[in-house]
């Protein structure tokens, strides 16, 4: 439930925003717990006061907030490892892969993030920059590669 997003408020009581992605799989997890004999309610809250209101949206928002401060985190690692692989001059094809994988992991998880990011968490407009600039210091750095190793991308060499 907490990959959709949701917040639980009490134990094994939660709030999830009114999607069709995740009513969809709400409505999924309700059957599974059903057939296998346990019990399930689903609530539907047309409105809440405005005091309720903003207290969720702040709950929402700290989850996000979590994981959008971890992802941060993993962003500056990212540019540490590249920064301190130019500084030594290791250009290598080897490089490229392993930094590649672990960009691919940055991307993925950013946006997982922002599928559950329902109510604009502050912290998203950081995280893309940051998750941007990964993207730049890390186009320059395969540059450096090819200009090292002598090949230009897209370009086939003969053996």
């Amino acid at each position: 439930m907490k990959s959709l997003g949701v917040v639980y408020i009490q134990q094994s009581v939660c709030v999830a925003p009114d999607t069709a992605e995740v009513t969809k799989k709400i409505q999924s997890i309700k059957k599974l717990i059903e057939s296998s004999e346990g019990e399930a309610l689903l609530l539907e809250v047309n409105k809440f006061t405005a005091e309720t209101e903003e207290q969720l949206f702040e709950l929402f928002n700290k989850q996000r907030i979590a994981e959008y401060e971890e992802l941060l985190e993993g962003c500056k690692n990212f540019l540490n490892e590249i920064e301190t692989e130019t500084r030594k001059g290791k250009f290598t094809y080897h490089e490229v892969e392993e930094n590649e994988a672990e960009f691919g992991k940055l991307k993925r998880w950013h946006k997982k993030i922002m599928k559950r990011d329902f109510f604009s968490c502050p912290n998203s407009l950081q995280a893309k920059q940051l998750l941007d600039e990964c993207e730049q210091k890390f186009g320059k750095f395969i540059e450096s590669v090819y200009a090292s190793e002598g090949n230009v991308e897209g370009e086939i060499t003969k053996d």
